[in-house]
């Protein structure tokens, strides 16, 4: 049994186009199969205006996270606190990592927290064969994973964490897949697989 340690993110931004701001991330550390300590979440204010197309998704406007939010560069460095140098997971981790995380990091002059792991997504896609969406709303319903609401990172990231214990574990541990590193690479589509 793997006792890696890893980070389950999820984020929420201000839209889906470049350049995009990062307004909320939420986590929890995971050892082996299981979360680890408590949860971490913030918010953050990059004094722009939030779209109201972003607001209708996840709620969040610009009021709310002045007065809630942290400045980005306060809110990366208590991240980097939690999640340190694990590797980072995410249901969409092209999204959370490529398209948001990792250019924003850049735009603020800061080293990358942690270091890219695998998608819970594509590993869902490997192991959840039953399914034909894969979207973290239809797997949560699918397999009542809980009511709380959608697209508020801190309750996606506890949907994820349950979607992982609760329904991959057993089908990971009956493919003996039960490393990290294993589930990385098994969650690789077939072709890009080493």
């Amino acid at each position: 049994m793997s006792t890696q340690r890893w980070v389950i993110i999820d984020t929420e931004t201000d839209g889906l186009s470049s350049p995009i701001h990062v307004i909320e991330i939420a986590a929890q550390v995971m050892e082996g199969w299981n979360p680890c300590g408590k949860p971490f979440q913030i918010f953050l204010d990059h004094g722009i205006a939030i779209p109201p197309g972003a607001t209708a998704i996840h709620g969040y406007t610009q009021e709310f996270l002045r007065k809630n939010g942290r400045s980005p560069l306060e809110a990366y460095e208590s991240f980097r606190t939690y999640a340190k140098d694990h590797p980072i997971v995410a249901h969409n981790l092209s999204f959370d990592w490529n398209r948001a995380l990792i250019p924003e990091w850049g735009r603020l002059g800061l080293t990358p927290i942690g270091c890219r792991g695998f998608c819970t997504m594509l590993l869902s896609r490997r192991v959840l064969f039953e399914v034909t969406s894969h979207r973290l709303d239809n797997l949560k319903q699918q397999f009542s994973l809980g009511e709380s609401q959608s697209h508020k990172a801190l309750t996606d990231v506890a949907t994820v964490v349950r979607l992982f214990g609760d329904v991959m574990k057993p089908r990971l541990e009956s493919a003996k897949l039960f490393t990290f590193e294993a589930w990385k690479e098994f969650s690789l589509p077939p072709f890009l697989s080493s």
